[in-house]
C-alpha cells in the first residue's frame, strides 16, 4: 500500500536530506521544482536551431544550465540578439551560439546584445561564441571564428632601386570574413576588434641578380626591415624573401604589402621586380585571430 505523506516544509536536523539507495524522488509537475524562485523544467540544457534572426527569450534560459542556439548565414546575414543581463535565469545559464553552415558571399553570422552592440560575429562552420552574464555585463569565455585571407600577385610589379613600394593588384584565392579592402590593396582588422594577425608575405622573381625583398605594413608603419647587405660580389639575392610572424592589431590598423629594392642603380644592374600571375610566386596568407 503506498503511503502520501502532505507537507508545506521539510527540515533536517542535519544539513542534508537524503533519498535512500535504490529510492527515487519523482515530482510530476515540471513546474514544481524551483531553484532561487526559478523553476528548473525537464533537462539542464536547451538546444535551439534558428533559421531566421532571433532574439533570446526569458523562456529560453530560465531554470537551464546552458542554452545552445545553432544559426548560420548560408544565404543571408543572421542576427542573435542576447537578452538584457537582467533577464531571470541568465546569472546561472551560459549561452552558446554556433554556426551550423558555411556562410556564402559576404554573409555573416553575428551576436549583439540587446543595444544592437555587436558582441560576436562567425563565418564558417564549427564558428561559435560560449558567454556568460558577470558583474552584470556580458563576458565571452570561448569563442572561434574565422577570418582568413589567400593572394596572389596579379601580375609582376617591378620597384626601382633603392625604394619601397606597395605591391598592388592581387588575385583572390580564398576570402572567409571580408576583411580585404579591394580598392586599397590592404588587409582591414574588423571594425571594434582587436587581436593578432598571423601572416606568411613570401616574395618571389624569376629575374636574375634579384634585390627584391617584401616588406610588411601594420597601421601605415613598416614592421619588416630589409636586410641591406646579402650576397656580396656577384651574389644574385640580398635580403629576406619572405616575411611571417604573429602580429597584434587594433580595430584601426590595416596590414599593407610592399616590396623594396634593396640595391642601388649601380650595383651589377640588380632588379626589383615581384613575380605575379601564379599561385606559387608572390603572395601571402593571413588569419586573424580576435582577442576580447
Amino acid at each position: 500500500m503506498a503511503a502520501t505523506l502532505s507537507l508545506d516544509t521539510i527540515t533536517s536536523s542535519g544539513g542534508t536530506i537524503t533519498v535512500p539507495t535504490g529510492k527515487t524522488l519523482a515530482i510530476t509537475d515540471t513546474s514544481a521544482l524551483t531553484v532561487g524562485g526559478t523553476a528548473i523544467s525537464a533537462g539542464s540544457s536547451n538546444i535551439l536551431r534558428k533559421t531566421t534572426d532571433y532574439t533570446i527569450l526569458e523562456a529560453d534560459v530560465s531554470g537551464k544550465s546552458e542554452l545552445v542556439i545553432a544559426a548560420n548565414a548560408a544565404s543571408s546575414n543572421r542576427t542573435i540578439t542576447l537578452p538584457a543581463v537582467a533577464t531571470t535565469g541568465l546569472s546561472t545559464c551560459i549561452v552558446t551560439i554556433v554556426a551550423d553552415a558555411d556562410a556564402t558571399s559576404t554573409y555573416e553570422l553575428k551576436v549583439q546584445d540587446v543595444g544592437t552592440t555587436e558582441v560576436w560575429t562567425g563565418f564558417q562552420k564549427g564558428d561559435f561564441v560560449r558567454l556568460i552574464v558577470s558583474n552584470s555585463v556580458w563576458v565571452v569565455i570561448d569563442h572561434k571564428e574565422t577570418y582568413y585571407s589567400r593572394r596572389y600577385l596579379t601580375a609582376n610589379q617591378v620597384v626601382a632601386h633603392s625604394s619601397t613600394t606597395k605591391l598592388t593588384g592581387w588575385t583572390n584565392t580564398t576570402e572567409i570574413g571580408n576583411t580585404w579592402d579591394n580598392a586599397n590593396d590592404k588587409l582591414v582588422t574588423p571594425t571594434g576588434m582587436n587581436g593578432y594577425w598571423t601572416i606568411n608575405f613570401p616574395a618571389s622573381s624569376g629575374i636574375d641578380y634579384w634585390s627584391g625583398v617584401p616588406v610588411l605594413y601594420l597601421g601605415g608603419a613598416a614592421i619588416s626591415k630589409w636586410n641591406s647587405y646579402g650576397q656580396g660580389g656577384g651574389g644574385h639575392a640580398q635580403g629576406q624573401s619572405c616575411v611571417s610572424g604573429e602580429y597584434y592589431a587594433t580595430s584601426t590598423q590595416a596590414i599593407e604589402f610592399y616590396g623594396s629594392n634593396a640595391m642601388n642603380a649601380t650595383t651589377y644592374g640588380s632588379t626589383g621586380t615581384f613575380a605575379g600571375s601564379a599561385l606559387d610566386e608572390t603572395h601571402f596568407t593571413a588569419r586573424f585571430n580576435r582577442v576580447y
